[in-house]
């Protein structure tokens, strides 16, 4: 998982876990809240009714010869009342309480306060009903948790664009050093821009380590030109030495067996030098890949070539390209070399009247495109498949003339094409090698055409 992915992921689980507790909080919050703006509310009446009272004094509530005042509003939400009491303790209380309201109990947050006016004493309560009370904390729940989702996801937003501006640089690193790099000579030493010392500090470490590479890859190259030339150029003189020998009339029969035996050994020789020396150049990336190979065209061509040796085996080939497939950036000789290798592999293990097939088409599911070559041969234990590509490795069904190689080229050329190999083989049965050609985009160069 990526870490910006990560993030937002931790981002948005951080947000909702807040979000919940504050949700689970919230109500607690809300009823003290609206009970404290309640009994606010209430202590400020009660300061208006006694400034009114000191103004105009008790007469403004209480006519000559009432005891007592008491008004509801219209739908008893809230009351005041004022009634003359004995001399006693002060009372200056805020409290739940029932009031009867027209044959009806209605629940209050009532204000009780006493006070002295005129040499008499006197009770003000103001009250309001609990049901309000509900009312007001239900609005500001509802405000409150809007602005909770509100800011939630404004800070969950602003966030994720902070994290994709800090983490920028990364993602270039990663697209310019790492992903799109098939060779240290294609690498770009150029410094990514970067206000982050972390970042930057990244960026020189690879760029110095992809110096060191690079040139380590060049005193490799010119070490292998300077070795094929070394090695090939005596085998050569060898070779034109043993021919100019076995043209001698007078050499006896046991010194011409000798001599060709030295050639066969040469010829060995000279194989797996050019072997290695393919592989070296393919991983060094020494060869050019600008062309646009049609599978079709490349299946026809190996198939022609290889007709010779399907006589001498008495084997049939059956090419079988339903649809063609062209793969861009590629190197027509070396898509031949692997092609050419695992069916002369093919070849080479089959049983006589044997079959090879070769199948060309989109994958079931996957819709990624396939060319498989499969055969009726004898098959590959399961325990050695995992070797199967080593160099020099050689199975128990292998011929003598073979130095273990083949694979190993044809694995290399594939990876250099980004091409990925699938092996199923079955003992006494056959084998098949699926080659899976790489995504070029959505418009996939496909080319429709004529089952074969």
């Amino acid at each position: 998982m990526k870490l910006g992915t990560k993030f937002s992921l931790y981002n948005a689980v951080s947000r909702l876990l807040l979000l919940v507790l504050l949700v689970g909080v919230l109500p607690l919050v809300m009823s003290r809240v609206a009970l404290l703006t309640t009994d606010q509310r209430l202590a400020q009446k009660k300061d208006k009714v006694l400034r009114l009272i000191y103004r105009q004094g008790i007469g403004a509530l209480l006519t000559e010869g009432q005891t007592s005042y008491g008004s509801y509003n219209l739908l008893k939400e809230e009351f005041i009342s004022l009634e003359e009491i004995p001399p006693g303790p002060n009372i200056n209380v805020i409290e739940d309480s029932k009031r009867a309201v027209e044959d009806e109990i209605v629940e209050y947050r009532v204000l009780s306060y006493s006070f002295a006016q005129g040499g008499r004493h006197y009770l003000l309560e103001i009250g309001r009903s609990t049901g309000s009370i509900g009312e007001t904390e239900r609005n500001f729940r509802q405000y409150a948790l809007v602005l909770l989702l509100v800011v939630g996801l404004l800070t969950s937003l602003a966030d994720v664009a902070f994290f994709r501006y800090l983490l920028e640089p990364l993602g270039t690193i990663i697209r310019q050093r790492l992903r799109n790099v098939r060779h240290p000579a294609a690498f770009n030493l150029a410094p990514i821009r970067t206000s982050t010392d972390d970042f930057r500090y990244l960026d020189e470490s690879i760029r110095e380590m992809m110096t060191t590479i690079r040139a380590s890859f060049q005193k490799e190259r010119k070490f292998i030109a300077d070795t094929s030339h070394e090695l090939l150029t005596p085998l050569a003189v060898l070779q034109y030495r043993f021919d100019n020998m076995l043209t001698d009339e007078t050499l006896s029969d046991e010194n011409l067996v000798k001599i060709m035996e030295s050639q066969r050994t040469l010829h060995r020789l000279r194989g797996v030098i050019k072997s290695l020396l393919l592989i070296s150049k393919v991983e060094n990336d020494q060869f050019e890949r600008d062309d646009t190979v049609s599978v079709r065209q490349l299946v026809e061509e190996v198939s022609e070539e290889i007709q010779d040796r399907l006589l001498v085996r008495t084997l049939s080939l059956h090419p079988q390209v339903a649809e063609d497939y062209l793969l861009p950036q590629a190197n027509r000789g070396l898509l031949f070399t692997l092609l050419f290798n695992l069916v002369n592999n093919a070849i080479k293990y089959n049983r006589p009247d044997g079959h090879i097939y070769l199948i060309g088409g989109r994958q079931p599911g996957t819709g990624r495109y396939a060319l498989e070559v499969r055969d009726t041969g004898q098959g590959i234990p399961k325990g050695q498949l995992p070797h199967l590509f080593e160099r020099f490795h050689k199975g128990a069904a292998a011929d003598a003339d073979s130095f273990g190689l083949g694979l190993s080229i044809v694995k290399t050329i594939a990876d250099a094409h980004q091409i990925e190999i699938e092996v199923n083989s079955i003992p006494g049965l056959g084998t098949s090698f699926i080659l899976l050609l790489p995504q070029v985009g959505a418009e996939a160069p496909l080319v429709a055409a004529e089952r074969q």
